[in-house]
């Protein structure tokens, strides 16, 4: 990061004209790329493509914050972008010249105080710059803690960035298909919706709280302490923890830590808390994550999170069974249910695309695939079809891709698929997943018996006109024996009678039920 510090006055009394000027060429250059690979029979990648999507890249760097992160955004869009703009946006980093501090002064005394009577001590160099934020140290009470601060004048920029890129799309409505058009106009206006939400460090600290209690006695952890006297909405003061960088390799090394299991453990705190908790950390770009000299992690920023339903969560780990299986039709249901993929796509054409790229995979066993692989399978066919990825899927994504570049860089030999081993064999995620599987199949057939029962009195009185009445009787009475004895058994299942594994035989016994009837 420069040390030069930013003129935050310079970004908020630029024109829209000015920023429509700068970006109107890139979306042109975009449209024009996005046309090109719809047209070829097998996309490779191309050069030209790729110095566009870095000339892209460029543009948003200098057009500030609101661009940088709209930008991060976009890097987990691959049904947006070309797979050549994607790696370029990947590289974005939440790294910008801090304001000087002559324009962060009063954003610190107007929720504190005076600093000189607040802190005992307090650096005005800033130690980051961040797109919505910069970080200062201080010493509180004898005891030194990061203060977090917003960028002065950051909502005013947001705000008349928006305009402009709102404007910019509809400019361009007529020269786009209406998917694409949607498509971006739901990313922009999610976007516009979400970002204020990290602007509030009131919110931030609730992130950090529930984060802490999900993760803290299960993993390797530190999470910076919030001081509560000194925190609000525009300013969030924490503890500070002293570490090495994640990715400052070599001085990891060379203080005796693991690297290899390092990154293990990393991905596996991450994945645990997708897959187990109700809330994940969805930035974990290298300057958020630290590491002490005893090789304990520590985690920073918790503006950016993510929080997966139940629904969800089980579809999300159906997608990932469905790619350690190479079961095409699995990863198909999985992105349906996910609603990343259009129920009206045509499957047979989406089915041959994935069987094509799996087959790309010919000859690699399944436990060497890396993360990378697995998402190429989608990769190579998202940009062709209807998707529309919700936010949380897209925050994880992007959270998948951030992690898979770090580990890597701490084992050359990292694995991803060892990662998913470990949850879904070796602490029960799969388990967990397939009984709550059988348990709302075993849901479903019982009301489905329940609405099969409420017409036979219809089917009684049918066959009290052809048959003989003993008859009738005889078979009306053994039928509501079975249905009830049915479930007595279902409810001592329900009730936790019985071992969860017995679902199976109940479904068997279900099957038979309703054939018997069906024959009778």
């Amino acid at each position: 990061m420069s040390n030069k510090p930013g003129n935050p006055i310079k970004g908020i009394f630029r024109t829209e004209l000015g920023v429509l000027f700068r970006l109107y060429p890139v979306f042109r250059r975009y449209l024009k790329d996005r046309r090109k690979i719809k047209k070829e029979k097998e996309h490779k990648y191309d050069p030209k493509i790729e110095y566009n999507g870095v000339r892209a890249m460029k543009a948003f760097i200098d057009l500030g914050p609101t661009f940088i992160k709209l930008g991060q955004v976009l890097s987990a869009r691959p049904d947006l972008l070309p797979n050549e703009y994607v790696a370029s946006f990947q590289k974005l980093q939440d790294d910008v010249p801090a304001a000087g501090f002559a324009f962060v002064r009063p954003i610190i005394e107007r929720n504190l105080g005076r600093i000189e009577e607040v802190f005992d001590e307090f650096n005005e160099d800033a130690v980051s710059g961040a797109s919505l934020g910069q970080v200062y140290t201080a010493v509180y009470k004898g005891s030194k803690v990061a203060v977090k601060v917003n960028r002065p004048f950051v909502k005013d920029r947001l705000k008349k960035d928006l305009v402009v890129l709102k404007r910019l799309l509809k400019l361009g409505k007529n020269r786009i298909d209406k998917f694409l058009y949607i498509s971006l106009e739901n990313v922009i206006n999610d976007f516009s919706s979400r970002i204020y939400d990290e602007l509030d460090y009131n919110k931030e600290k609730s992130n950090m709280d529930r984060i802490r209690k999900n993760i803290s006695e299960r993993e390797r952890v530190i999470i910076p302490k919030v001081i509560e006297e000194l925190s609000g909405q525009e300013v969030l003061v924490m503890e500070h923890i002293d570490g090495i960088k994640i990715t400052d390799f070599s001085k990891l090394k060379k203080m005796g830590i693991n690297t290899a299991r390092l990154a293990f453990s990393l991905d596996l705190m991450f994945i645990r808390m997708v897959l187990k908790d109700d809330i994940f950390h969805g930035d974990p770009h290298p300057g958020n994550i630290s590491v002490t000299n005893e090789g304990k992690l520590i985690l920073y920023d918790f503006g950016m999170v993510g929080v997966l339903d139940e629904k969800t969560r089980e579809d999300l780990i159906a997608l990932y069974v469905g790619m350690i299986s190479s079961d095409v039709d699995i990863i198909i249901d999985a992105l349906i249910s996910l609603n990343a993929l259009s129920p009206a796509a045509n499957r047979g054409v989406i089915r041959r695309s994935l069987e094509l790229s799996i087959a790309n995979l010919k000859g690699i066993n399944p436990e060497e695939s890396e993360i990378r692989e697995l998402f190429a399978i989608a990769n190579d066919v998202i940009f062709e079809f209807p998707f529309r990825l919700p936010r949380a899927l897209v925050l994880y994504m992007r959270m998948a891709g951030l992690l898979e570049g770090i580990c890597r860089g701490l084992d050359p030999e990292f694995k991803f698929i060892r990662v998913l081993r470990q949850i879904l064999y070796n602490e029960g995620v799969l388990n967990t997943f397939y009984s709550t599987q059988l348990m709302k199949f075993f849901s479903k057939s019982v009301l489905n018996i329940e609405k099969g029962l409420e017409v036979l009195p219809l089917l009684k009185r049918t066959l009290e006109e052809r048959v003989e009445p003993k008859l009738v009787r005889r078979r009306s009475r053994t039928e509501i024996s079975i249905f009830l004895g049915f479930s007595l058994v279902a409810l001592a299942i329900l009730y936790g009678t019985f071992p969860t594994y017995s679902l199976i035989l109940i479904a068997v016994v279900i099957a038979l039920f309703i054939g018997t009837i069906a024959r009778r």
